[in-house]
């Protein structure tokens, strides 16, 4: 089974928490942006266990309240092109799916359940749960899922309460009647109250897929992102960025940059890899400047086909609370001067030849310290 597909059908949500729906709804679904939801953007990483390179891509999620008891989730893909779309309900501790569409190209599959079946497609109890479902089109698609919770553990993950939740998943997967195909997998999840799931790892026998939370964005800033009119993922302005006033170089046109998951084993980033970067920031850092930020401090930028960055702009940044930061001046000033001085960065290579492409680096800031360096 192919990766897109193993996102599709797996990307299944559950843990353990209060009895009552409204308990449930803190831990699944994200708040602050009332009826209208807020939408969680999340870093997919891939890592194929035949020690092939590890693949990363984008995923939106958005689930907005329609009514007092029914809910809309719709997910998006990396150039905002949405994919799917389902209706479901809450019933104590069940996530009960009503409806189901996925969207292709030239073609909209519909999801047809048995009657005589609850289609339980999230559990946040121990329970053993079951899901059935046809996708029809011209050809016939099918998921049966068999779901077990295996542990379920309160824990604090930015000062709010959250759950670890472990389980063990069958899925069937059968395409007409010409393939099929069974898929175990392990599981392990977290939600955090308000923010819906935090992060999770699937694993298989075949790979590790870990999906991060990375922003939250309100709908209207969503929708004025997939308007740029230029549909790649990381597009920047570059008449806003933080050295506009310098020139870069592009070996093609704005529009052609790569996206920063492009390349495989030669994707853009630094020489020497992750290790040697972490060592040439922290012998340039003056925690001084840090002036005690907390919070996600995001640069994102284009390294272009001869290794040169340049671009730089800082819009994705946040507290650890999802919510849009601004950092101190001085914070921005210091850490864009050592990134900026890198000298050490290697271009991503597409079929053959060298590539400008778009990156970025994530400092995890808490009480003027670097936690963290992503990717």
């Amino acid at each position: 089974m192919n990766h897109k597909l193993l996102l599709f059908f797996l990307c299944v949500i559950c843990y353990s928490c209060n009895e009552t729906s409204d308990s449930i709804e803190r831990f699944f679904i994200p708040q602050g942006g009332g009826n209208n939801g807020i939408i969680n953007k999340y870093y997919v990483n891939i890592y194929p266990k035949n020690q092939q390179s590890k693949k990363t891509i984008l995923d939106y999620s958005l689930i907005e309240k329609i009514n007092d008891s029914i809910y809309r989730k719709e997910r998006y893909s990396p150039s905002y092109q949405l994919q799917s779309s389902k209706q479901f309900r809450i019933e104590g501790k069940d996530i009960i799916e009503i409806n189901y569409e996925r969207y292709f190209l030239a073609d909209t599959l519909i999801a047809y359940y048995p009657d005589d079946r609850t289609m339980t497609y999230a559990t946040f109890g121990k329970d053993t749960v079951h899901y059935k479902a046809n996708l029809k089109n011209k050809d016939s698609l099918s998921r049966d899922i068999h779901q077990s919770t295996t542990m379920i553990k309160d824990t604090i993950i930015q000062n709010k309460p959250a759950k670890i939740v472990e389980q063990n998943t069958a899925n069937i997967t059968a395409f007409g009647k010409i393939f099929r195909d069974t898929l175990q997998l392990r599981s392990r999840s977290i939600y955090v109250q308000d923010l819906g799931l935090y992060s999770s790892t699937l694993i298989t026998d075949k790979d590790v897929v870990e999906r991060i939370l990375v922003e939250q964005l309100l709908p209207s800033e969503f929708d004025k992102r997939s308007k740029h009119g230029i549909q790649r993922v990381g597009y920047i302005n570059f008449d806003k960025t933080i050295d506009k006033d310098k020139e870069l170089a592009l070996c093609l046109p704005h529009k052609l940059i790569a996206d920063y998951y492009n390349g495989g084993n030669d994707r853009a980033g630094f020489i020497g890899g992750k290790g040697n970067l972490k060592k040439l920031i922290y012998s340039k850092l003056d925690t001084n400047k840090l002036n005690n930020e907390s919070g996600y401090l995001t640069f994102r930028f284009v390294i272009n086909c001869k290794g040169i960055a340049g671009k730089f702009v800082t819009d994705e940044s946040a507290d650890f609370d999802y919510n849009k930061k601004q950092f101190s001046k001085e914070t921005i000033a210091h850490l864009y001067d050592i990134l900026s001085g890198v000298k050490q960065w290697k271009p991503v290579i597409i079929r053959n030849k060298k590539r400008d492409s778009y990156f970025y680096v994530t400092f995890i800031l808490k009480n003027g310290e670097i936690q963290d360096i992503l990717p």
